[in-house]
């Protein structure tokens, strides 16, 4: 391996950059991009109500964020590479914070997710930029300790959404309530791109060409839209549906379509032979299974405490806050701990520590504390803190420094396809168990009414006719859990009816844990290298040649 030494950068009138300055500048803009992938899942119900719309209309303010936020990555790094990370992370800014604007003050449901659109084409150069600025700007011997704080706080961020959106539609509530979540966003942004402006120095490669590459362009965002529709649709249409399967094939004729104009690019949007570094792909790979796994925490037990235990969504939000906060200490420390151990073991130790913390989740009682799953999630914040440092540590550490847009853009793309896929195939996981469980479950409600002694026949019939016009959803299955204390049978069925939920649950959380305890598997491929490790000239026929414009 060849070393590379740091280029030296400066700012306007020689002033000299400092890289702790510059992950503070940076992360301002990417902190709220992350945010707002999730803080609008708590409002959903507010905003139904408020823009007078139904549920699946209005689960497209999150899909379309979803599905621009991860098509653009890729296109965005690059164009990053290109053009300058520095010139084109405020546009994204800008973009974001008039998109977040534009957002607060939608008059209607189409408004809304037309501007979430929007607000996503600037979150995508935000995630897939801030990590190559901050890669160009620390030395070897503080990398580690930078990428700590980064993957912090991203895992802060997508954990702490719904606390910090219900928190916000509380203090705005009978005053625009909803539209807080997105007002919040403006002060923070305005603030970062003075800081930028002020602190980060201009990166660009030299060896790029300023020509963009429209046909690698349109093939590969053709190809995740399909994609992540696809997975995003197949809860409402179903995964064997002619919908569904048509969108999975044109993003493979798309993706396959994208490669083979990638090969004879000169200056493509993504350098193919990124995923002939080993630690690359494999890293990659266990961001996917990292992702999946992470979300039967921060969507499916967040819906277990609403569903299960009857909490209201901010109580729901409050009471998974013990995983952020593991996963934030964690992170926050592991810079040291990347210095004395491969990155390979902790991420193994992560995928690891996130997969038993799933399965613990498996074992709750039916009449569970809070002190029963807060010591579990702090478990799985363990696991997730690592994960969240070390992964992109490993996909990027060699990666030329000229490539670092596209490879970051390339790997975050990954992740948050990751995130998809999590969503698309827990809740499918979920909605199927809990058909089958409450029905199941109604079934035997119905024999426990029917055997049931000392009540008139008409109240039996009328107990029974209630259960069977019951849906077998997770929404329905509120008021059958819900419990008349001072009524035995109701007592009964509601316990009936807690069983299925449970089970239903359980059955998520050991799917889930799988995803993480396979991903352990490509994990065992990634570098074992301590720490960063330095910069490699290991892609073919690619000269190096980063450039710092004052």
């Amino acid at each position: 391996m060849i070393e590379q030494s740091q280029p030296i950068l400066t700012l306007p009138n020689g002033r000299a950059v400092k890289p702790w300055l510059v992950l503070i500048s940076v992360i301002l803009g990417f902190f709220m991009s992350l945010l707002d992938a999730t803080i609008t899942n708590i409002a959903l119900n507010n905003i139904q109500t408020n823009l007078k719309t139904d549920l699946t209309t209005v689960s497209w303010a999150i899909n379309a964020y979803i599905l621009t936020f991860a098509a653009l990555m890729v296109t965005s790094g690059r164009l990053a590479d290109q053009f300058g990370r520095k010139r084109l992370f405020m546009a994204g800014m800008v973009m974001f914070t008039l998109g977040s604007l534009l957002c607060a003050l939608s008059p209607s449901i189409e408004f809304l997710i037309a501007f979430r659109v929007f607000q996503a084409l600037g979150a995508s150069v935000l995630e897939a930029v801030s990590l190559a600025i901050i890669l160009s700007v620390f030395p070897k011997e503080s990398r580690t300790a930078a990428i700590g704080i980064w993957g912090a706080l991203a895992g802060a961020a997508a954990a702490i959404g719904p606390v910090v959106g219900g928190a916000l539609l509380e203090l705005g509530k009978g005053n625009l309530e909803w539209r807080w979540i997105f007002f919040v966003n403006i002060p923070f942004c305005a603030l970062g791109l003075f800081m930028i402006a002020r602190n980060v120095p201009e990166i660009r490669d030299q060896q790029a060409g300023r020509k963009i590459d429209f046909a690698g362009v349109i093939t590969l965002v053709s190809g995740l839209v399909c994609l992540t529709l696809g997975f995003t649709q197949s809860t409402e249409w179903g995964w064997t549906s002619w919908g569904v399967l048509g969108l999975f094939a044109a993003s493979i004729i798309f993706l396959v379509l994208f490669y083979f104009v990638e090969v004879r690019q000169k200056q493509p949007i993504l350098n193919m032979s990124l995923f002939r570094v080993r630690s690359f792909s494999a890293a990659c790979m266990v961001g996917i299974m990292f992702t999946i796994a992470f979300m039967g925490v921060s969507l499916v037990l967040t819906q277990y405490f609403i569903i299960e235990r009857g909490n209201s969504p901010l109580e729901a939000a409050i009471a998974i806050i013990w995983m952020p906060i593991a996963a934030f200490v964690t992170a926050a420390g592991s810079g040291a701990a990347g210095d004395k151990f491969p990155p390979r073991l902790l991420v193994i130790i992560g995928m690891a520590l996130v997969g038993v913390g799933l399965l613990s989740l498996c074992t709750l009682p039916i009449d569970a504390s809070y002190l029963d799953t807060a010591w579990r999630e702090i478990v799985i914040g363990l696991g997730v803190g690592l994960c969240f440092t070390s992964l992109p540590n490993i996909a990027l550490s060699q990666v030329p420094p000229a490539k670092l847009g596209a490879g970051s853009g390339a790997y975050n793309t990954f992740q948050e396809l990751g995130f998809v896929l999590g969503v698309a195939i827990l809740v499918s996981l979920l909605s199927g168990q809990f058909k089958t469980n409450l029905t199941e479950a109604k079934n035997q409600a119905i024999v426990q009414v029917q055997a049931t002694q000392n009540l008139p026949a008409e109240v039996k019939n009328s107990i029974i006719v209630g259960l069977e016009k019951s849906a077998a959803t997770p929404e329905s299955s509120n008021g059958a859990i819900s419990a008349d204390k001072n009524n035995p049978l109701s007592q009964q069925i509601s316990g009936i009816y807690k069983k299925a939920a449970q089970d239903s649950f359980t059955f998520v959380w050991f799917a889930a844990a799988m995803f993480a305890l396979f991903g352990i598997i490509p994990a065992l491929f990634t570098s074992s290298v301590k720490g960063q490790a330095e910069f490699a000239h290991n892609l073919e026929d690619e000269p190096e040649n980063v450039a710092a414009v004052a």
